[in-house]
């Protein structure tokens, strides 16, 4: 559960008091409790690329909390990032740098935030909770439940985008296509209704039609879609420590849907073919 305030955000209090720690660590059910003090003189700041400054949290807290990190061997204060406290996926193999502060003048900053661990009952949070509203009404506790929530229905929203995206910009390019193909008849319809004349069966010219516009198409939306995967697995990978998962049967339905709603547009306009490739059309060509 994490209590407080993140980033650059102003400190939660200048202190804790002990009666306010010994009353968390009394709460049965309660696993760890670490003190993430707010770090002014932006100490460690940069070795992880982000603009805010780490937390500075004893390696004695940190020890109790072993899902954020480890401190580094013989360290006595650790800089941890800020975004790890609300991190959804454990980070128990990361060593974190140690911060050249002892931990006397640790205890002197103001408090960022307050991070507590459970053994996941309702009883061990919803007591944690309470005892930190309590203290401190002013500010609002959220666990990692109400992190994955506020992600959840953000992952959402962006999944209902794509499918929208993907169920207008397939059919606008077969629509592209459909205006591609005639135009393309409408030029060659003499060369076209000549091959007629000669003994070229009307099948024939439609399948090559149909070749040279269904073939781009699919070409593209092969190449967008790979193209759209390693974007989005460089990007979870870089800026959210994330690995890619298949998006599901969902997706390449959709996918499916659009390309054959696109083919069966550029079917529709075959047969035209036959009209603008008869006999007068090479005459009057």
């Amino acid at each position: 559960m994490q209590y407080g305030n993140l980033l650059d955000d102003p400190p939660m209090t200048a202190g804790v008091p002990d009666q306010v720690l010994a009353g968390l660590r009394a709460v049965p059910g309660l696993r760890g409790l670490a003190v993430v003090h707010a770090n002014p003189a932006r100490i460690g700041a940069g070795q992880d690329k982000r603009p805010w400054a780490p937390g500075l949290v004893l390696c004695s807290d940190l020890a109790q909390i072993p899902l954020v990190g480890h401190c580094a061997a013989g360290a006595s204060v650790a800089a941890v990032p800020m975004y790890e406290f609300l991190n959804l996926q454990s980070e128990s193999t990361a060593e974190w740098p140690s911060a050249p502060i002892s931990a006397q003048d640790v205890a002197r900053l103001p408090v960022q935030m307050l991070f507590t661990t459970t053994d996941g009952s309702t009883a061990a949070m919803e007591r944690t909770r309470t005892a930190l509203t309590t203290a401190y009404p002013d500010f609002q506790s959220r666990t990692v439940g109400d992190w994955g929530s506020d992600q959840q229905r953000q992952l959402a929203g962006w999944r209902q985008l794509a499918d929208v995206v993907l169920l207008t910009t397939l059919p606008i390019a077969g629509c592209s296509l459909a205006v591609s193909v005639v135009a393309g008849l409408s030029d060659r319809r003499r060369p076209f209704a000549m091959l007629r004349l000669t003994g070229a069966p009307l099948g024939l010219l439609r399948r090559v039609v149909g070749l040279e516009s269904a073939l781009p198409l699919l070409t593209v939306a092969v190449v967008a879609t790979g193209t759209g995967f390693l974007a989005a697995h460089l990007f979870l990978k870089s800026q959210m420590h994330y690995s890619l998962v298949s998006p599901g049967a969902v997706y390449f339905a959709l996918v499916a849907l659009g390309l054959v709603a696109s083919l069966g547009i550029i079917a529709s306009t075959l047969p035209l073919l036959r009209r603008i490739t008869g006999p007068e059309a090479a005459r009057n060509g």
